[in-house]
């Protein structure tokens, strides 16, 4: 079973995924986004995008 994830900034165990790029179905997007699985991250998509964010203290990191 995979380690849950937490804030390296904060400890904060409320971690999403950030969803980068245009969604195709938007009513999962919406729902994900709603369940506090994933936050958006924006279209524009490079390397070095991070890849979670703490949904307490807003911390984003690789």
């Amino acid at each position: 079973m995979p380690k849950k994830q937490t804030c390296p900034s904060c400890n904060g165990k409320n971690i999403a995924k950030i969803f980068w790029g245009y969604p195709a179905d938007m009513e999962w997007y919406l729902k994900s986004i709603e369940e506090k699985k994933i936050v958006g991250g924006g279209c524009c998509v490079s390397q070095d995008d991070p890849k979670w964010k703490c949904t307490d203290c807003y911390h984003r990191w690789r």
